[in-house]
């Protein structure tokens, strides 16, 4: 595990055992901070040529109405013409975040990306080592 990105909102890990980007956020970030630290995991995406994610959003806050749309227009898109294809998610303890989370897979561009919900990381990590050869 490599630490990419190092701020108390998010850390950004490479996991090399499964070859994915590897997001901790923690509390509450700012419009600015959320986007800053969702551009560091798409150039850790660029860089290592991947195409997958995990997201452990276990201690987030809510994620803001402006970002849930920024993700949906802007980053969505960049990430999938970048290889962006799998996301396993490990819900948040807070129910205001699972909720915005849940609503920003809805709205994802429905069939390009596959994304799954998990209770805890272990599970999130099993799931992606399983899929691996289907994307």
């Amino acid at each position: 595990m490599e630490l990419y990105y190092d701020e108390p909102w998010c850390k950004i890990y490479y996991l090399n055992d499964l070859d994915c980007v590897y997001l901790d956020w923690h509390g509450f970030a700012e419009d600015d901070q959320f986007q800053e630290a969702c551009y560091a995991s798409l150039d850790l995406l660029k860089e290592k040529k991947l195409s997958k994610m995990i997201a452990d959003n276990t201690d987030a806050r809510v994620v803001s109405i402006a970002n849930q749309d920024w993700l949906n227009e802007v980053w969505f898109p960049k990430a999938y013409k970048e290889g962006y294809r799998a996301s396993a998610i490990v819900v948040s303890k807070d129910l205001f975040n699972e909720v915005a989370v849940k609503k920003i897979v809805s709205e994802m561009d429905g069939g390009l990306f596959t994304v799954h919900f998990f209770q805890n990381l272990e599970a999130a990590k099993d799931w992606l080592r399983e899929i691996t050869d289907e994307i």
